[in-house]
């Protein structure tokens, strides 16, 4: 998902004062998305919605597809949700190029959703469930872009009670919207048909739309560029009609001196 300028070994380009052991033993993984066609949109919506409602608060990280491990010296226990959030004071410095290692935070994640898709809904209904039970995830939701084509239902959220999920209930809501409140991130999680938002009850608030607010944003310059381009032809033609007028005026001049 992120871009990184690489030497020729394919390595990182890391800053010497950084331990290459440790990011041998447990390295940054940034992968991919499985099902990029139909998982890349609400991906980044999900995860800029709610970077940009935390904003840049110390003791919050909100990450997606990056690695998460859980036992120290096994390389291979990792699991990557397609987002995640972490609290705790200190939690910022996850930003750095080490992978999430949970003993050292002191706390797994509080939150993980899952975008299904072809490739990876099973896995999110069995294994993946089963794993952030036993790890201590607090809330597991996972949502379908398809409407229940991979999970059965579009949207499920789920928190664990002695090691075990439960379902929040889902509530309707307008328009076929189906939603139910996740306490750990304080918003409601709601799915409509075209895709998931988050709102904030306490506000009155939707959380912001990445790709909406950029298209936004760009048919606001192309409208403000269409009003100068406007402005600048009113002017040509106003130029050249008052460069008409002293024509004729010049002209007439010259024919009453004649």
């Amino acid at each position: 998902m992120i871009a990184k300028r690489v030497l020729r070994s394919g390595r990182p380009r890391l800053p010497k004062s950084w331990d290459d052991a440790l990011l041998d033993a447990y390295p940054e993984i940034w992968e991919p998305l499985p099902d990029a066609g139909m998982q890349e949109k609400p991906y980044l919506n999900i995860i800029e919605a709610i970077r940009g409602w935390y904003g840049e608060r110390s003791n919050v990280f909100v990450s997606g597809n990056t690695g998460v491990y859980y036992e120290a010296g096994n390389r291979r226990a990792v699991f990557r949700p397609d987002c995640y959030v972490v609290f705790g004071e200190g939690a910022d410095r996850l930003w750095w190029p080490y992978a999430y290692r949970v003993w050292e935070f002191g706390s797994p994640p509080a939150f993980a959703l899952e975008i299904g898709s072809k490739s990876t809904w099973q896995n999110d209904l069995s294994y993946k469930r089963e794993l952030y039970a036993r790890v201590g995830i607090g809330e597991y939701w996972r949502y379908d872009p398809t409407g229940g084509q991979f999970y059965g239902e579009p949207l499920v959220g789920e928190y664990l009670v002695n090691g075990e999920y439960r379902r929040f209930d889902l509530r309707p809501g307008p328009a076929g919207m189906v939603w139910a409140h996740s306490p750990t991130l304080g918003l409601d999680v709601c799915r409509t048909a075209e895709r998931l938002w988050f709102y904030d009850p306490q506000t009155g608030e939707w959380l912001g739309n990445v790709i909406e607010e950029k298209a936004e944003r760009l048919a606001e310059r192309e409208r403000r560029l269409a009003e100068r381009q406007a402005r600048l032809a009113e002017r040509e033609q106003r130029l050249s009609a008052e460069a008409e007028v002293a024509r004729l005026r010049a002209e007439l001049r010259r024919l009453r001196r004649e």
